[in-house]
């Protein structure tokens, strides 16, 4: 038989056809702005079991009252760290935090490659805030510990933005205006617990309101749920946001499932679940 032979020009022309339309569809994926999600999770008093001399963490260690051992510590790790993996943000700001080493332990068991930044916040609870991220979408530049809050500045696909994550600080307001974040377009995304901040006067929108107003919370108080959590900012284009709930998060009586309830070991992850929120396309260029 014969055989049908195809000229070697045209073979190359359909090769540069080919390789130019996938640059040309690299080119216009790759500008496309993206959606970044954002998380915040309180986990709830994550010691080590190493006593400290600096603040008062006696409860959390293996003579103190709850028997802090370290099963009990990895198991809440691990807890912490099947939220993230099933989460699988882009950008965790974590809360209850006892040190870097513990940061690093959780990090380090994650599925997920985070970065991250921690700092020491010298408070009498010795709890601290952890920033997870994306090496590749993320690019810190400054970071701000505060009294019961940090702000981590940074670069997301060329804009401005910082993140705060906020632990009832009565001085956040301080903080925005000391760093001068209202200045210019820089965009403010606010995490974390904001003891009645006025929202308004900053320039920021509670993106929770609404869920909470509809009875939606992410912990339970007085068999009651409650919005102890907030997601807030100066952004207006969300595609979603709420609390990441799943039913292994919760205990028997559909209740966050907790470490400890009442002084009696539970061996949950946190009392408190995450409140997440997605901003739809707003970092583009």
């Amino acid at each position: 038989m014969r055989q049908s032979i195809i000229p070697y020009n045209f073979v190359m022309r359909k090769l540069l056809f080919t390789l130019f339309c996938c640059v040309i569809s690299f080119s216009v994926y790759a500008q496309e702005p993206r959606s970044i999600g954002m998380a915040y999770y309180n986990v709830d008093k994550l010691y080590d079991t190493i006593p400290s001399t600096f603040y008062d963490d006696k409860d959390f260690t293996p003579r103190g009252k709850y028997r802090w051992s370290g099963e009990k510590y990895c198991r809440k790790v691990e807890n912490i760290v099947r939220v993230l993996d099933s989460m699988r943000m882009p950008i965790v700001m974590l809360y209850g935090v006892e040190n870097e080493s513990v940061v690093r332990d959780i990090v380090e068991r994650c599925e997920e490659d985070y970065a991250y930044i921690h700092r020491t916040q010298d408070y009498s609870d010795g709890l601290d805030f952890a920033l997870l991220y994306y090496g590749d979408i993320f690019f810190p530049e400054k970071v701000t510990p505060w009294h019961k809050a940090m702000c981590v500045e940074g670069i997301i696909d060329g804009q401005r933005v910082a993140i705060i994550g906020n632990n009832r600080s009565t001085s956040i307001g301080v903080l925005i205006n000391e760093l001068g974040l209202m200045d210019g377009d820089n965009k403010i995304v606010l995490l974390g617990a904001p003891n009645k901040l006025n929202f308004d006067k900053y320039g920021l929108s509670d993106h929770l309101a609404a869920a909470s107003r509809s009875g939606y919370g992410n912990r339970v108080r007085s068999n009651r749920w409650e919005m102890y959590d907030r997601i807030a900012s100066n952004i207006s284009a969300t595609s979603s946001c709420g609390v990441y709930i799943k039913s292994w998060l919760l205990s028997e009586g559909s209740y966050p499932n907790p470490t400890f309830e009442r002084g009696i070991y539970r061996g949950g992850g946190s009392s408190l679940l995450p409140v997440f929120i997605y901003f739809d396309k707003i970092f583009a260029h």
